[in-house]
């Protein structure tokens, strides 16, 4: 269209409508764009070649790309450099090694063409076949750059060489160099399986002063390792290094924090830590619910574990089983129960973590603190579940039901307990076949 109307489009333009062109996979239209634009006697940019190209990888087609380049007489880097990154890729290395190598011959290769195979081939812990491809990259007088020591680190750390990896990373340290995001995290992670706290949270403060962000889950992983150690004040440092780097941290971080805290100084750091962490936008999980109530209820503080058990129900999360039983026992042995008696109520109708030891627990402590009417009412839900009061919950109530309701309540008992004696006979008959 615009030949016919006898206008010359700028480069400007033509690269535009290359750049779109390419950005939907339209590349039959690019190539004739780049070929009007050639006759027209104007240069496409490398910017264009490379759209060209990984367009071309992106659909799969190598050899057109090879093709393009060879066709047009490229001699720019980029443009192969982004043909070499495809074929990897691709998983096609010999065709990016044979690619190389003609880079090399017409002397258009430079460090990243190398990093780029080098890169891919610690990915896959090629780490021996990587050292071959560095010595020929020095033997054509180019020097290693960070990526060439990022891609060696991550190659060890994939091949769990982690003090391999450290020692790279040492002579990485010396020359001021930052690793990338994946090595970097790797290595955190390799040093935590190997035992290396201490060089993995001096890597991170290295990393830390460089700027540079760890990927949550490695984080997650050094926390919880500092933490097992019990060096929860460590781990909290670390944590706000973190958070001030701006790396998101999971609940499952904190709660690592949480958990070491309640195991050190009697808690006593545990709800101050609560608070940093709802104020730097981290509401607490279930996870860390049961954490706080656990250790509420070994600090004594009984009001407290049932706030927390109130507020966990109300906003939805149900407690686990054990942490739940401790905290039914802790509150019946205070004669406090009635503090989460509304969030029972809640929690009775859809719940399945209540078992029958709860509910025993529960019926006979309300009983005990005036509450028979909930009392009662637990102990028929009790039985519509199928199950027998124990022998303490039965002797407690056995003469405290009157007239009718004690004998409908009894009769009801009396067909589980027989039920349940069947139950135990066949159990013991089939042990013994």
């Amino acid at each position: 269209m615009m030949q016919t109307a006898n206008f010359v489009p700028s480069s400007f333009i033509y690269e535009a409508l290359m750049h779109c062109l390419c950005k939907n996979l339209q590349l039959h239209d690019a190539v004739s764009l780049i070929e009007e634009m050639m006759e027209s006697c104007l240069t496409p940019g490398n910017n264009v070649l490379v759209d060209v190209v990984n367009g071309f990888c992106k659909l799969g087609k190598i050899n057109e790309a090879v093709k393009f380049l060879e066709d047009k007489h490229v001699l720019e880097t980029s443009p192969y450099n982004a043909l070499l990154g495809g074929c990897c890729d691709a998983s096609k290395f010999s065709v990016a090694k044979g690619l190389l190598e003609k880079m090399f011959m017409k002397g258009i290769a430079d460090c990243d063409s190398w990093n780029i195979l080098i890169r891919w081939l610690c990915e896959k812990a090629e780490i021996r076949k990587a050292h071959e491809l560095l010595g020929r990259m020095i033997i054509s007088s180019l020097v290693p750059n960070f990526a060439t020591f990022s891609a060696l680190v991550l190659g060890h750390c994939r091949l769990n060489k982690f003090e391999d990896a450290l020692q790279l990373f040492l002579q990485f340290h010396a020359k001021c160099w930052v690793l990338d995001c994946i090595s970097y995290s790797e290595l955190i992670e390799g040093l935590c399986r190997a035992g290396k706290l201490l060089e993995a949270t001096e890597v991170f403060r290295y990393m830390f002063a460089s700027g540079c962000s760890l990927q949550p889950s490695s984080l997650s992983m050094l926390i919880k390792d500092v933490c097992e150690k019990g060096m929860v004040n460590e781990a909290v440092r670390l944590q706000q290094m973190a958070y001030d780097s701006g790396i998101s941290c999971a609940n499952a971080t904190y709660n690592y924090i949480l958990l070491g805290l309640s195991k050190s100084d009697k808690g006593r750091n545990l709800l101050e830590f609560l608070s940093q962490m709802l104020v730097k936008g981290c509401n607490a999980d279930s996870g860390a619910y049961c954490i706080l109530i656990q250790s509420m209820i070994e600090q004594n503080r009984i009001k407290d574990s049932a706030l927390f058990f109130n507020t966990m129900v109300k906003e939805g999360l149900i407690p686990d089983a054990d942490v739940l039983h401790n905290l039914l026992l802790c509150l019946a042995n205070h004669s406090q129960l009635y503090l989460i008696l509304t969030t029972i109520d809640n929690l009775v109708p859809d719940s399945q973590v209540l078992d029958s030891a709860m509910y025993n627990i529960l019926v006979t402590g309300l009983w005990k603190e005036g509450h028979r009417n909930e009392a009662r009412r637990l102990l028929d839900l009790m039985l519509e579940k199928g199950w027998v009061p124990d022998a303490s919950t039965h002797r407690l109530l056995i003469g405290s039901v009157s007239g009718v309701e004690s004998e409908q309540k009894m009769s009801t008992y009396e067909n589980f307990a027989i039920k349940d004696n069947v139950l135990d006979i066949l159990v013991e008959g089939l042990g013994k076949t």
